[in-house]
């Protein structure tokens, strides 16, 4: 994208009649879940109606793309993107025969409008007010926040649909998902709150409360609840899509008046006057954890000027074990980097079975490939241990890869070294024995934790996930420890103590080695394969 946008009427414009077409969509979205998921019986003249205003909004965003002036607005670049948006018109006929034919699983029939139509606008919208030359980057990732609020709404207004309509609010999948969704709109929504003015927030806080907003909260306190899950019993399809569309449409005032006020009012200076403009300053929680930031592999060589203008726009995150952060086949809005704790990387099979893949801890980026390629991730994240993460829009990520090359050079690296870490894995796991990846396993976390002073070693996280991070059964886990124990270890609870210093280095490889602060020493047994 050009990196200047001008803000005039025309760049409004653009960008009110992006919203419109979501907003459309996210609403045509919500009634195809209900005729999907009924077969039919509810709701087929409302997705017919709502088709046509999908179409009327689609065509008054092509008005505005003919508005000679709009390339100069917005960039050729981008101007582009918004073209292509339109021109998925003809896979959106597509995919409504399919629907009306019932051709499509639920599923399909609604992350089509997610992943294919809604994903490609919210980032055309966030890129475009990024690079607006006169908004401050604090008004730029408010109105991020709030899009990315209002999508979670959204979906939670699509997959609310089938719970109601075919009863599964006690599905394992269903449930995780619903209340990820509710997890993620409650995060984007103290990100918006925490950089919007005192007037977008007195305006937020006036849509979205009253009774039918209580009601919505009510319902997510009974979704979190297995022993109120049948309380939800009693509400229909219908009054749950009309509840979440009000939210919605409330969500939708405060997205315009954002597009209106995202230009920060200047100050005129006399020239004697003109002062240099300020530098963007941190939050608390970023001054606070810059040491462990500036040292993420990802981040480490970007000069400070070009990190702080990137941090303005990230946020940290506590999260308690057991909080999902994104499912399978999702698109990803953020950019997560681990500060600290640790995060699983899973999949997940429709019996409710899971395969982890890759055990995440401070200094990781997750998924990476899903935020640089823009495509749905293929695995599943969730927080195994008490975990601070820094989290990045996802369209400021693309964008600083193409304007800055040590931060791609950087990301390249990261991949580069994910690709490594997962050939390993798969070594360890198919041509060594049980012992031989337990032994591996022990070592380097020994070896990460770094002590120079003991020979205890303390697993991070439960025993079963370890088991199939190794991939063997937890049984087989417990008895390879037992066999560590006759040769002398001593396992207490998640602590293993070796019975000397160099006790696990017959399970070592040159990675390991390259690490290992016996390296080239007289004292190493050099029995690194």
């Amino acid at each position: 994208m050009d990196n200047n946008v001008t803000l005039g009427p025309v760049t409004i414009s653009v960008l009110l009649k992006l919203g419109g077409l979501a907003h459309q969509l996210q609403l045509e979205r919500g009634c195809t879940a209900l005729f999907v998921d009924s077969d039919g019986e509810i709701f087929s003249d409302e997705l017919r109606q709502q088709r046509l205003e999908t179409n009327a909004a689609a065509e008054a965003l092509q008005t505005v793309c003919n508005t000679p002036e709009l390339a100069t607005s917005i960039g050729a670049a981008t101007l582009q993107k918004v073209l292509e948006i339109l021109g998925t018109a003809q896979d959106l006929s597509t995919h409504r025969h399919r629907v009306d034919q019932f051709a499509l699983s639920f599923a399909r029939a609604v992350n089509f409008y997610t992943y294919t139509t809604l994903s490609p606008i919210l980032d055309t919208q966030i890129e475009i007010a990024l690079h607006v030359t006169s908004a401050t980057p604090t008004a730029a990732t408010a109105y991020a926040n709030l899009l990315q609020w209002k999508e979670r709404v959204g979906r939670e207004r699509a997959w609310g649909a089938h719970g109601f309509c075919s009863q599964v609010f006690k599905n394992r999948e269903f449930s995780e998902r619903m209340l990820t969704l509710i997890d993620e709109q409650g995060a984007y929504k103290r990100a918006f709150v925490s950089l919007a003015s005192p007037a977008q927030r007195e305006m937020v806080e006036k849509v979205t409360s009253g009774y039918v907003m209580q009601f919505v909260e009510d319902l997510h306190d009974m979704l979190a609840s297995d022993a109120r899950a049948k309380e939800l019993e009693t509400i229909s399809p219908i009054t749950w899509f009309e509840l979440l569309t009000g939210k919605i449409e409330r969500l939708k005032l405060v997205e315009a008046e954002l597009v209106n006020t995202l230009v920060a009012a200047p100050v005129i200076l006399s020239q004697p006057q003109r002062r240099a403009v300020k530098p963007p300053t941190l939050s608390t929680s970023l001054e606070r954890h810059m040491p462990l930031i500036r040292a993420l592999p990802a981040l480490s060589k970007l000069e400070e000027k070009e990190l702080t203008s990137l941090l303005t726009h990230a946020t940290i995150q506590e999260c308690e074990k057991g909080k999902l952060l994104f499912l399978q086949s999702e698109p990803l809005s953020r950019f997560y980097l681990i500060l600290s704790g640790w995060v699983k990387l899973f999949k997940g099979s429709d019996a409710g079975d899971e395969a982890v893949l890759q055990m995440l801890s401070a200094g990781d980026s997750i998924m990476e490939a899903a935020i640089l390629l823009n495509i749905p991730s293929v695995a599943s994240a969730q927080v195994v241990e008490k975990a601070t993460l820094l989290s990045l829009p996802a369209p400021v990520v693309r964008q600083i890869l193409q304007d800055n090359n040590a931060f791609a050079l950087n990301m390249i690296g990261s991949l580069s070294m994910r690709s490594q870490h997962l050939i390993q894995q798969i070594e360890h796991s198919r041509l060594r024995n049980a012992s031989e990846r337990v032994g591996w396993y022990l070592l380097k976390l020994g070896i990460e934790e770094g002590s120079e002073n003991t020979t205890a070693i303390r697993l991070p996280y439960d025993k079963s996930l370890i088991a199939s991070y190794l991939d063997m059964t937890p049984e087989t886990f417990s008895r390879t420890l037992k066999k560590f124990r006759a040769q002398g270890f001593r396992i207490e609870n998640d602590t293993i103590t070796q019975p000397h210093p160099k006790a696990l280095c017959t399970f070592c490889d040159e990675n390991l080695a390259n690490a290992c602060r016996y390296r080239d020493d007289p004292d190493c047994p050099s029995t690194y394969l």
